[in-house]
């Protein structure tokens, strides 16, 4: 059964930032409960190595699930690379919300960062490669906007959690991370694959027809997607004859200035 597909770019971007906003919600899920006489009583006041490691987990997770995110994205696809991020959400939020330790809780953290680890990799790849070249930009900060509200609402949510009483508080405000996980799940068989990856695997035909309904209502012979197509195929060409690799042709430069970026965006 194929599912209709929305070609509208900022309705593509809205539902794959989701992907973001469930970072978001897992970042603030601690920080809005720690603090909490249900979650200090319960979890017999963990603090030193142990409350730590439960903050921790996440990015241990997220360490993991960035690793194995682009063999799984040029295998399989950013579309349903991001869908099996959800899988992982939604294990890691069950394992939590039923924890009854803290070794639990840091299984269940550790999951769900494999998801962020996924998804917060995926779809800024994703968004780049379905926008026209002047939405790009914008498009993709939609992920970032996303991750904040996430924070801002997950934090609304434990606050609102806290004046219930016992493991019932903690467990509520977590349960309610399953939310947007639904929403991304019930959204992406409505999103298009990506056509530069369609591309890269050798569907020509399928990436064409989705490149000209993103660019141009469906119209094959529209300058602009001859153009896109032209890059894209060209792009495609350089990357074989290079052996690809983030060692090759200097991309180890780009690498390390992307990491580096982002280290120092998440010490700050």
């Amino acid at each position: 059964m194929h599912m209709p597909k929305v070609h509208n770019t900022y309705f593509l971007a809205i539902i794959a930032t989701v992907g973001g906003m469930l970072f978001g919600f897992d970042i603030s899920s601690m920080s809005a409960i720690i603090g909490t006489k249900q979650y200090v009583v319960y979890f017999d006041n963990p603090a030193g190595i142990i409350q730590g490691a439960i903050g921790s987990a996440l990015a241990a997770g997220s360490v993991v699930g960035s690793l194995f995110a682009g063999p799984l994205s040029n295998r399989i696809g950013r579309r349903d690379s991001i869908f099996i991020g959800c899988l992982f959400w939604l294990l890691g939020t069950a394992i939590q919300v039923a924890c009854n330790g803290y070794g639990m809780l840091i299984a269940g953290r550790i999951i769900n960062g494999i998801c962020v680890g996924i998804t917060s990799s995926q779809v800024p790849v994703y968004l780049a490669e379905i926008a026209k070249k002047e939405k790009r930009g914008s498009i993709i900060v939609i992920q970032q906007l996303a991750i904040e509200w996430g924070i801002l609402i997950m934090f609304f949510v434990g606050y609102g959690c806290s004046f219930i009483a016992g493991p019932a508080s903690f467990r509520t405000a977590w349960g309610i991370q399953f939310v947007p996980a639904f929403v991304l799940i019930v959204g992406i068989p409505f999103l298009p694959r990506s056509p530069r990856w369609l591309a890269k695997v050798g569907r020509e035909k399928e990436a064409i027809g989705i490149l000209a309904r993103i660019q141009a209502h469906g119209d094959v012979n529209d300058p602009l997607v001859v153009a896109e197509w032209e890059e894209i195929t060209s792009v495609l060409a350089i990357e074989r004859e290079a052996g690809g690799g983030w060692k090759n042709n200097g991309m180890w430069k780009r690498t390390l200035a992307g990491m580096s970026v982002q280290a120092w965006q998440q010490l700050s």
